[in-house]
Parts: structure tokens; sequence; C-alpha cells
């Protein structure tokens, strides 16, 4: 094993544990390559999580890291699918949104954009931001790096969670490495990618990657025929580097990519009393057949999720002689647009449509020592600057809305009122719509309640990381960090884009009559940690750390403060605002052990954890209304184990195997408790519930086998995995059973000496994927098949409540 370099040899085979729980892939791959696979070692990956080249095995951190050239193997597709393989990370899904992502069960499932994600996602050091933005494809990578736990001293914002770490491939003075990968399949699969190095000079090399794939959709609305979890996407990266020999080095990377694929694809499961109470108004309303397609009307503008991103990264390294200073400048900017059917029916109950774009700026300095004594240290500051703008729409038939929270069609409502006791309560019109005739809306009878956001966020930090080595087999670091936040944030209600007399009852509830109504808050914190390192033996390391983290607040991107009657409410620049949501923090406690065995044949990685979340952002439903907005729970505790094996047996077969455990108990969470009041008759029955859709066990296994084959080699990969019951709300309502498997095999040779001067590489590689799927009940956030979702409510943005009204007229409000 090489400790030098960054990465092992690109030839070397990667045995970390395979955890995909919705793949079942047969692969035959040809490579062309220089070497043949001697035997079996298990693979070594420096990580530079803790701003210094460290050996994954020597980092005393929770980490999961993965050679670029195990991703590609295995055909990941973007960063999400990273998850798949990282025990303690789950919540991969077909689109760009963050807040499906769970680390150690906390994840952000908030979809407007006055909040922030959980999981801090970082390619080549810089922040990838959010929905929209974060979420890009995988390609050309040196290797990924996957934190779990509170990660903001090491990373910074927005990784209270965790921290993905993308490093792409840098070019290497006087190395051309190039390389192409093409695969095609069934479903119109087509995905090239490739990479090269050149030299410009003595001291500049550059590389230049690129990407393009495409696929058909796998999931068919039965309705009208139409694929879905289709995607297109293309993407380029430059890359330069800068080195003459001296003290100053430099690395500058270019990317864009354009990206066209559907929205998130729900499927309704036919489960809970929203269904039986849409049954009861509108008759049977049928199920797919199959339990890959659905059966939905869909945004009039279909679904999609389509978007273009560029960004800009500059590095610059000197070396003082006493201290290495580092610069990092980076700017990046996107254009995203989603759409999705989110009542997944074929009823027009919720349509959802966002439009944003942004831009982001941030600027790192730091220092970090270069001693050979027992202390070093490192120390930086950082700022950030981010605008934002988004319009998001809620849309919602006409009649869907008068049947639902008032007992007929629009049509009928009307006409009650009119001729009820002789119009004697006909006023009800006037005072709710502000005309006594009905007329249905211009754009096919749908309600179109969009609002505009405009966002000016901004913050600074300062850091400092104290390490002293006490001896050769004990050291500690002790890191505090300040952070200091500020939002502006403006909502503003586009009542002249609903062609509806019904008016903005779908999602916003209030209307601003005379502009945009805004609000400036701001947040700070301290946070810290602490560790402490024992390596007894050589290849031995147990470690105990603890952690603080810290989360900004935010403003919710659909309702204002003071609040009113939904659909009552005018709201006025200077009198109400944003309505908004506190910071939070966690303290978390680790204890680790980490050991490379038999001259580096079985590596054992294990930690336990428990932290206190105060404050957990979540969102909640406001009583007597359908807005859902973020709210504060009290505390959440969590309690953990994660441990991996992975054996080399012998030459030809190695073998993974891990396992994690999490158990939650949240207190003070009555605001997310309402179907607890409603169906059970108690707000505080979900006091000491787990957090929602997250298993309580899970389990992976993965066989692995390598045999020399003439100039090359055949392999093979068999993995499964297994997720025990989770829980589908804070409500203690009983949870059904989930259990996913993935097994994958490959053998061809590998062949050299086709291209030696450019050192190309090719590549076969034929996948069947989903072959098996098992259903699971979960609620909209969950997930049957990679990228489609399933629904055990389908009124999920309408308030149940509402249609307990013993009088035609008093369900509003």
């Amino acid at each position: 094993m090489n400790k030098a370099t960054a990465t092992p040899s690109r030839f070397s085979k990667s045995y970390t544990p395979t955890t995909s729980k919705r793949r079942l892939a047969l692969a035959v791959s040809a490579a062309l390559a220089a070497g043949t696979a001697q035997a079996q070692m298990l693979e070594e990956v420096i990580v530079t999580a803790t701003k210094r080249a460290e050996s994954v095995m020597d980092v005393p951190l929770s980490v999961q890291a993965l050679s670029g050239d195990f991703l590609r193997k295995i055909n990941t597709d973007d960063i999400k699918d990273l998850a798949n393989f990282t025990p303690g990370v789950s919540g991969n899904s077909k689109d760009s949104f963050l807040d499906t992502i769970a680390v150690r069960g906390i994840t952000t499932n908030d979809f407007g954009n006055g909040g922030d994600p959980s999981l801090g996602v970082y390619k080549n050091g810089f922040y990838q931001g959010r929905n929209g933005a974060a979420v890009t494809s995988v390609f050309d990578l040196e290797r990924s790096e996957i934190l779990r736990g509170p990660q903001g001293f090491l990373f910074g914002r927005n990784s209270i969670a965790g921290a993905m770490n993308i490093i792409s491939r840098r070019p290497t003075q006087g190395e051309s490495d190039s390389y192409v990968d093409v695969r095609v399949g069934e479903r119109g699969i087509f995905r090239i990618e490739g990479g090269t190095n050149f030299d410009v000079s003595d001291s500049i090399t550059v590389r230049i990657a690129g990407l393009h794939s495409q696929e058909d959709g796998y999931s068919t609305n039965e309705i009208t025929g139409e694929d879905f979890i289709q995607h297109e996407k293309s993407a380029l990266r430059f890359t330069g580097s800068y080195d003459a020999g001296g003290p100053l080095t430099a690395n500058l990377f270019v990317e864009w990519e354009d990206r066209d694929q559907s929205g998130t694809v729900y499927r309704a499961t036919g489960a809970g009393p929203a269904y039986a109470t849409l049954e009861s108004i509108y008759g049977e309303i049928p199920l797919p057949s199959d339990p890959r397609n659905v059966r939905i009307d869909g945004p009039r503008n279909g679904l999609y999720d389509g978007g273009e991103v560029f960004q800009v990264g500059f590095e610059l390294n000197y070396d003082l002689g006493w201290a290495t200073l580092t610069s990092l400048t980076g700017y990046k900017e996107h254009d995203y647009g989603y759409t999705e059917d989110y009542d997944a029916t074929t009823l027009t109950i919720f349509n959802y449509e966002q439009r944003q774009e942004g831009e982001y700026f941030e600027q790192e300095l730091r220092l970090t020592s270069d001693n050979e004594g027992m202390f070093n240290w490192y120390a930086g500051v950082s700022y950030y600057q981010e605008d934002i703008e988004t319009e998001f729409l809620g849309q919602q038939d006409e009649d869907v809305y008068c049947n639902i929270y008032w007992g007929n069609t629009c049509e009928g409502v009307f006409e009650f009122y009119n001729t009820y006791y002789d119009g004697a309560y006909a006023y009800v019109l006037y005072d709710y719509w502000g005309t006594y005739d009905w007329t249905p809306s211009g754009n096919d009878g749908l309600i179109d309640d969009w609002n505009r956001t405009v966002g000016d966020f901004s913050g600074w930090a300062a850091y400092v990381d104290l390490q002293f080595q006490f001896s050769e087999q004990l050291d500690a670091s002790f890191g505090v960090r300040y952070n200091d936040d500020e939002k502006t944030m403006s909502q503003q209600v586009l009542t002249d884009r609903n062609q509806s007399i019904l008016g903005q009852v779908v999602q916003t509830g209030f209307t601003t009559p005379q502009g945009p109504v805004s609000d400036t808050q701001s947040w700070d914190e301290f946070t810290w940690r602490g560790v402490v390192n024992w390596r007894p033996m050589d290849d031995t390391l147990f470690y105990a750390s603890v952690t603080t983290g810290y989360k900004q607040g935010g403003f919710n991107s659909f309702s204002v403060d003071p609040g009113g009657p939904f659909s009552g409410v005018e709201a006025l620049p200077g009198v109400h605002r944003p309505s908004s949501f506190d910071s939070e923090t966690v303290i978390s406690y680790e204890i680790g052990y980490k050991a490379t065995q038999l001259d580096g044949r079985s590596q054992v990685a294990a930690s336990v954890y428990m932290y206190e979340y105060e404050d957990l952002q979540a969102t909640c439903s406001i009583p007597g209304s359908p807005v859902v907005i973020v709210c504060n729970t009290g505390q959440v505790d969590g309690t953990g184990f994660e441990g991996t094996w992975n054996f080399a047996i012998n030459s030809v077969l190695s073998f993974g195997l891990g396992m994690s455990w999490f158990d939650s108990e949240g207190t003070g969470i009555q605001d997310f408790c309402n179907a607890g009041e409603d169906l059970l008759g108690d707000i505080n029955s979900c006091e000491g519930s787990p957090i929602p859709g997250i298993p309580e066990w899970t389990a992976f296994g993965t066989l692995d086998a390598v045999m020399p084959f003439g100039g090359g080699e055949l392999f093979g990969n068999l993995s499964a995995s297994w997720e025990d019951d989770s829980p589908t709300n804070w409500e203690p309502f009983t949870p059904l059973p989930w259990l996913r498997a993935s097994v994958s095999s490959a053998a061809s040779p590998r062949y050299r000496d086709w291209v030696d001067i450019a050192q190309t590489r090719a590549g076969l590689a034929l996948y069947v994927e989903n072959c098996w799927t098992t259903s699971t009940l979960t609620q909209a956030r969950a997930l049957r098949l990679p990228g489609l979702r399933t629904h055990s409510s389908v009124l999920a943005p309408v308030a149940l409540a509402h249609l307990a009204c013993a009088l035609p007229g008093t369900c509003k409000g």
C-alpha cells in the first residue's frame, strides 16, 4: 500500500462495501489497463477531511471514503448515489432535492428556501448549496469522503448532520492519464464519460473531463402512457494546476452542467383515511396495476427537474516554511425549474412547481502549521454571500377544493347559498370571494397559488484547531469556531397569476396587496470539537470525541407573522413579515475503533455515538390550515452503532460485512402531533417517539472475487442489504417492514497494451437494474423504487380536520 499518494493505484481493487439498497446489477466489463492484479489487498485511501492528508484508517472520524474508479465501476449517477454506499446515510432519490438524505436520522424536509440543508455538500472544498444546485453528476472523480455526525467545525456552514466532500481528479505534471468510458443499454441508456491530461508548460498542467448521459423513463403513467424517471444531462470540467517547484501552487477548476430529468414521481398506496375520504366523494380511484407505475394527472406543463449550474473554484497554497497559507475562492450560479404531482392521483389536489435562480460566493483563508514537534495547529476565517430568488406554485382544481372544504362542486356551493332561505346566506359568498356569481377559472378550472421569495443571506466564521502529540501512542486536538449568520428575506403573493375567484387557498393563504413583506434576522453561535486518539499499536486507533454543531435559523416560504384566518390575511409591509424559525444545535459524543490486521488483509471500523438535538428544525402544520411550515422541536436524543469489517480471504476472494443500529426519542414535539390529537385524542401521544422514516437496524454484506485471466482479470461482486421497520410519522402507529436487496456480478478480461502512449482505458458495462423490488408503505417522502415515492396520505396539503364540518361554510377560515 502506498501512503504517499492521495489515492491508490487506479488499477487496484476497491473493497468498500456496496450498500446499494435498490440495485440488482449484472456487470460485464472489459478494460484496457496496464498491470495485472497480483494479490488481493485491501485498498488504503488517503483523505483530507481534517485539512491534512491522512489514511482513512488514521482519521478519528466516522468517514466512508470511496475511490473514483470504484464509483464509476458501480455506475453512480449523481452525488445522492453516494448514500447507497455509506452506512448510516439513507434517502437516495432520483431528483435534485437534498431533503431526502438523512445522516444518522437527521435530515431537512423544508422545501422552501428560507432555511438550509442539514447535510453539507462540498466539491474540491467549495460549498455546493441547496436544492437544485448541490446535486450534480458524478464523473472523473479522485474520491469522495462522506462524514457522519456534526461536521460544522471541519467544513463550515450547514454540516450539522454530516458532510460530503467530492474531490475531482486533478492533473499530474508529466503524466498522461486519459480514458473513455462508454455504456449502452435498454431503455435508451447511453453514457459516455472521459478525461485527459496534458502539460501546457513545465509548471502548468491541464485536465479536461466531460460527461453525457441519457436514459428513458421506467415508471409509466397508466393514464397517459408517458414514462417518468428519465434523464438527459451533459457536464464539462476544466482543471488547471500550477506548480513550478517553488512555495506557490495553484489549482483552478471550472465546471458546467445542464440536466433535464423528470421531477419526483409519487405513487399512491390507497391506504389511510384521506384516500377513503376521496373515494367517498369521487367513487373508486384505481391504483396502478404495476407497482412500478403510477396513475396521475400530472402538472399541465409536465413533470420536470431541469437546471443549469456553473461554478468556478480557485485554490492557492503558499509554503511559508513554518506554515502553509491556503486561499479558497469560489463562485457559483444556477437556474433551476421543478414540477411534481404531489398528491399522486388523477385528481388535481396539489401540483407543485418551483422556479429558482441563485448566486453564491465564498472566500476562505487558512493557515496550517508544519511543525515536527508535539504541537500543531490550523486557523482560518471564511465569508459567504448568497442571493436566491424563487417562485413557488401550489395548484389545485377548483371543484376539488369546493368538494373537500364545502361539500359540493363550486357551482353547487354558489347555487346553494344564493337559494337557501331565498338567499339569506348569500353574504357568505361575498364575504369570502367578493362576488355572488360563480365563474370558473380561465386556466382549465385550476387555482394557481403563486408566491415569490427573495433571499439575501451572508455570514462569516473564524476557527482555530490545536493538536497535541503527547507521545507516539497518544494525541489530542481541540478546536473552536465562531459562526455569525444574517438573513434578509421577502415574500410576495403573485395574485395576478391566479385566474380563480377562490383566491390564494392552496399553499399561501394570504395576500400582499401593497407589495413584498420582508424581515432581517441574525444568529451567532460558538461551536467546538475535542478529540483524544490512542494508538496502542501502529495499525490500531481508538478515539473519543465530543462535538457541538449549529445551523442558523431561517424564514418560512409560505406563511407570514402575525397570522390569521387562512385566506383572510392581507400582509402589509411594516406590519407583517415572513414567519421565522430559530437555529438548531447539537452536542454529539462518539467513541470509535479502527484497525488493520494481517498485513493489510483485514480492516475493521466501529463507532458508537449519542447526540442531543435542541430545537431541531422540522416541518409541521398550522392547525386549521393546509400550510406546512418549519417548526423547532423541543429535543431529539439519538443513539447508534455503526461497524464494518472488510477481509481479503486470499488472492481471489474478499468480503465486507456491516451493520448499524439507531434509536431516537423526541420530546416536546406537540407541534408535530396533530394526527395524534385527532386520532388518539392526545396531543402528547407522540412524546418519546422515534424520528420518522429511519430504520432501527440495517445490515449489509459483500463478496468480491478477482482472478487473473490472461493479461487481465475476471472479477465479480455479490452484495445484499437489509433494513428493519421504520415509523412513518411521529404518531405511534404500527410501521411496516422494508426489505431490500442488491446483487451484482461481473466477469470479463482486462486487457493491456492497446494504447500505451496515452494510457487510454475503455470499458463496456451492461447493467440490469431494479429487477427485485419489495413494497414499502410510508408517508410522502419515502421510497419504493429509485426515484419513485409512495403516498399513504394523498391529501397531504389539505387539512383533514376541515372535513368534519357540520354545515356548509363552516370549513373555511
